[in-house]
Parts: C-alpha cells; sequence; structure tokens
C-alpha cells in the first residue's frame, strides 16, 4: 500500500501565507523601529574623533530574521503548501536585500571616506619659466 502526499487545501494554504507574511512584517518592523531606536539614542552619546566600529547587531538580527522565513518556506515546501512557500520566498528575498542594505549602511559609516589630498600649487603650469638668458623670469598669469 502506498501513501500519498495529504491533498493542498489552497485556501489553508493561501491564508497560512497570508498570517505568515503579516506576523513577519510585524516582526521586522519592530526590530527595523527597536535598531532605529538604538542609532537615535547614539546620537546623544559623545562623539568620538575616530570612526565608530561596524555595528554588527542590526545585520545579525535581520539576517536572524531572513534565516528564520527560509526555514520557514523551506518548512512549506516539505509541506505541499506551494503559496505559503512562494510567499515565504519573497519574503526572504525581501529581507535579504534589507539585510545587504543595512550591512553596507554601517559599512560605510564605519569607514568614512577619505578626503582627496589637494593638488600642490607647484604644477608645471604654474611654475616661472626663463626665457631670458639671464633677465628677470616670466611667471605665466602675472
Amino acid at each position: 500500500m502506498t501513501t500519498s502526499a495529504p491533498p493542498v487545501r489552497p485556501w489553508a494554504d493561501f491564508l497560512s501565507g497570508l498570517v505568515f507574511l503579516v506576523l513577519e512584517a510585524v516582526l521586522a518592523a519592530v526590530a527595523a523601529f527597536t535598531l532605529g531606536m538604538r542609532r537615535w539614542a547614539e546620537g546623544y552619546d559623545p562623539q568620538p574623533s575616530a570612526p565608530p566600529p561596524m555595528d554588527w547587531v542590526p545585520v545579525l538580527v535581520f539576517g536572524a530574521i531572513t534565516g528564520g522565513v527560509l526555514l520557514l518556506a523551506w518548512v512549506s515546501v516539505r509541506s505541499h503548501w506551494p503559496w505559503t512557500a512562494g510567499g515565504q520566498f519573497l519574503a526572504a528575498a525581501l529581507l535579504a536585500i534589507a539585510t545587504l542594505t543595512v550591512g553596507i549602511q554601517e559599512w560605510s559609516r564605519a569607514h568614512p571616506a577619505q578626503p582627496r589630498p589637494e593638488v600642490s600649487p607647484t604644477s608645471s603650469a604654474s611654475r616661472c619659466v626663463c626665457t631670458s638668458g639671464g633677465g628677470p623670469c616670466e611667471c605665466p598669469g602675472g
């Protein structure tokens, strides 16, 4: 006797996917708000002269949420719930983009752009040229 996969219940699949997406959106919004409040509170601390080290907490938080969503998507695929799995993979892709964005922002905050060195005023255009054989030199521009 062979056992077949349980029948897919489309409405239950769709509704569970919708519920999971709403819960994950709330979780991501709470995480973003909490991490934003951390950054806002840091504004009241005295600023050090050197750039701050990279803050890995936002990257790890969004990475963990993304990992949890991917795990839920895998469970949905194994349970033959295609709508839920599709929504979870979409949410995981959006959360991965958010994780990369937060990581890039943290990296650029920890590694500010260095000012470009100024060009020295003794470039070839501003040097004096002596055209006479022992007389005064003539400088371009007066």
